[in-house]
């Protein structure tokens, strides 16, 4: 068991007892997850059972995930910001003198390793999947990244290989739409909440993140389809409450996409054509509009798409921001988004309206 994360022969004593493996397919890039606990690797085959992949080529990443009893806690952990609006501690972080950066979960107290070569999840990981998909998502986000994609906050669907993209801050309903946008058989999930994306001579490639739909009894309510996921005592529960209520509760559920709305519904890549942002509101009393934005005049209306990398981020020499809290301009995302249509969704809340104007693009 390892027992001290900075002793390196310790570490390498414990990658090494990762006998079990997957392989999962993201795009271009494939990761090799290598774990001690092959249940837990049955548990990410379920949650990625759409990027399930057969390759095993050298030049994707290795991730191991050390299940064992949570170690670490008495390192004086340095504080990762948190986003605006954020309070409490939630992570802490300490480099690595081999190139890497332990990052410590505070809540859940798993300690995980960012690397370029040997990205480690160290702690009681059967009980935090959720965290060990997050890590596997970062290595995806990296690989990205360091190649001049920007970053962002939305949900997204695909069409016959062109994205619209749905952004709005947390709660706002960019989920909700994205499933309600799925009701057309035509359109497929790209992503629910992180996007990827990069001006390439006057097109903009887009790239999702392999993270399901995590969403409220809101969103099930509103899906014909998906009220089965709650509960049945649940829902009866939840149907009495007043909307107002149900928007703001927080009890989050996993949509799997193709267990829902089909086999061959998840895609990974297109060709980003599409950015609406969500401006609406419960008490709106304004009939739900889509209005175009000039982002040459109007740079501020995206400022709900920019997300900053965090402190897992590290470029393909290795190297960590400085700065925790770096996040890209306005004006940056603004160049990168140039060749697509932007959107504000205006007005009442309303998701079948929504649906109808979004059909029209």
């Amino acid at each position: 068991m390892l027992q001290d994360l900075f002793n390196p022969n310790q570490l390498i004593a414990a990658q090494d007892k990762c006998n079990y493996q997957r392989i999962y397919g993201f795009g271009e890039l494939s990761v090799k997850v290598k774990s001690n606990s092959e249940a837990l690797l049955d548990e990410l085959d379920l949650y990625y059972k759409s990027y399930v992949s057969s390759r095993n080529d050298e030049s994707g990443k290795t991730l191991y995930v050390i299940n064992q009893e949570n170690i670490g806690h008495e390192h004086k952990w340095l504080d990762v910001p948190r986003e605006a609006g954020k309070q409490g501690k939630k992570e802490g972080y300490l480099e690595n003198a081999e190139g890497g950066r332990w990052i410590k979960k505070f809540k859940t107290g798993l300690t995980l390793l960012q690397h370029q070569s040997t990205p480690t999840v160290v702690g009681e990981c059967e009980q935090q999947l959720a965290q060990i998909v997050n890590f596997i998502n970062n290595q995806c986000l990296n690989h990205y990244l360091s190649q001049g994609f920007e970053l962002g906050h939305a949900s997204a669907f695909s069409r016959d290989g062109k994205v619209t993209a749905i952004a709005a801050g947390s709660g706002g309903g960019k989920s909700t739409l994205m499933l309600r946008c799925l009701e057309d058989d035509a359109r497929n999930f790209l992503t629910n909440d992180r996007l990827l994306f990069k001006n390439e001579d006057g097109k903009v490639a887009a790239v999702g993140i392999a993270k399901l739909p995590r969403v409220n009894p809101g969103t099930l309510l509103n899906a014909p389809r998906l009220k089965h996921i709650l509960p049945v005592q649940r829902r009866a529960e939840l149907e009495k409450l007043p909307i107002s209520e149900l928007w703001g509760l927080e009890e989050k559920y996993d949509v799997q996409i193709e267990d829902e709305y089909g086999l061959g519904r998840v895609v990974l890549q297109g060709e980003l054509v599409n950015l609406v942002m969500l401006d609406w509101a419960l008490n709106s009393n304004e009939p739900t509009a889509l209005l175009p934005v000039d982002l040459s005049a109007e740079a501020e209306e995206i400022d709900g798409l920019r997300k900053r990398p965090g402190p897992f981020f590290q470029d393909s020499n290795g190297v960590f921001s400085e700065d925790l809290n770096e996040l890209a301009s306005l004006s940056q995302y603004c160049q990168a988004l140039a060749p697509i249509n932007v959107y504000r969704l205006t007005g009442k809340i309303d998701f079948d309206r929504a649906f109808e104007l979004l059909e029209k693009l």
